[in-house]
């Protein structure tokens, strides 16, 4: 599926100029025009040129070619068509396109809210987009029809970190499972997806701008962008294959249920925390309720660390639900 703001025009330019611009023609152009007319020859830039087989009738140095560009853009950048083919605007990946996202879903959230028939719902005040898969260490995957996918954080982690400092992405390409790691409140927290795809990009805006992962998880602050690499060739074995060693991504119907039980599996261990006594002795009543956003700056780094190791790291996603955080 190609982008909805994605155009195309046919530009000319001179080739004889020593700055070169490129102009759309229109349906009024022509008529005041001397690179199209034998009165071309008046042009100081084909006279300096001495041109060896002048044209009476159209200036040998005028060049037309077809471009595409985007209409979403302030200033429209003009790209040849015969580079269209490695271009994001032609396929799935300009649902992830800042431009697109501005104006296709302009109050944040999914991509695919945008696409018909897509939606999300709301587990405890986490949204689960629809059309996502999850894995078990609150990573989802968007896999599109032409194979290219997204990889980001769900709502779920963005809620619990409340805020994110630095971001550094660990895996830049190849086929390799995408790592990341955040710097929350003085704090260092990897992030592996637990399932390796080919990196064509990463989402070098969060460098500059970390607080859209917390701000848009499944928008503009995706994290990887890359294809799935293809299968090898199974050869015949004797004896049955074994487990594949990365888990199945929940599709949203089943993330809702998952979450619910991460929602209440964390309000549970945060409930605990509180009512750890401080150096004085004291305790914090726990009254129900549901936890805060930005849990690490309420944490020390030893409860923030642990925390992370049961919820988010690469082996919570691994084995699901069962690791604790006092382990």
């Amino acid at each position: 599926m190609r982008c909805p703001f994605l155009r195309e025009s046919q530009v000319k330019s001179c080739q004889a100029s020593s700055f070169r611009k490129v102009i759309p023609r229109s349906a009024d152009s022509g008529s005041d025009e001397l690179c199209s007319t034998p009165a071309h020859v008046t042009c100081s830039a084909v006279r300096s040129h001495h041109e060896g087989i002048p044209s009476p009738e159209r200036c040998p140095f005028l060049h037309e070619s077809l471009v595409q560009y985007c209409a979403a853009a302030a200033v429209p950048t003009y790209v040849p068509y015969s580079e269209s083919s490695i271009s994001r605007c032609g396929n799935d990946t300009h649902l992830y396109c800042e431009l697109f996202l501005a104006l296709a879903v302009p109050s944040g959230g999914s991509p695919l809210e945008a696409v018909p028939g897509g939606g999300h719902a709301t587990v405890d005040g986490v949204d689960v987009p629809e059309g996502l898969g999850y894995a078990q260490n609150h990573l989802w995957m968007d896999v599109s029809p032409d194979g290219t996918c997204h990889v980001g954080v769900d709502a779920f982690l963005a809620r619990v970190l409340g805020q994110v400092d630095e971001i550094t992405f660990l895996t830049t390409k190849g086929t390799v499972r995408p790592s990341v790691r955040l710097s929350v409140n003085g704090v260092d927290l990897p992030l592996v997806f637990p399932r390796a795809i080919k990196i064509t990009a990463v989402n070098s805006a969060l460098r500059v701008h970390p607080e859209r992962l917390v701000a848009d998880p499944y928008g503009s602050g995706w994290l990887f962008e890359g294809t799935l690499p293809e299968e090898k060739a199974k050869k015949p074995q004797a004896s049955p294959e074994p487990p594949s060693p990365f888990p199945t991504l929940l599709p949203g119907p089943e993330a809702e249920k998952w979450i619910h039980d991460e929602v209440s599996r964390l309000n549970l261990t945060v409930h605990e925390i509180a009512s750890r006594p401080d150096p004085d002795g004291l305790t914090v009543m726990a009254d129900g309720g549901s936890f805060a956003a930005g849990l690490p700056k309420h944490l020390t780094r030893e409860e923030t660390m642990r925390l992370f190791d049961a919820f988010f790291s690469s082996e919570a996603a691994l084995l699901g639900p069962a690791r604790e955080v006092n382990k």
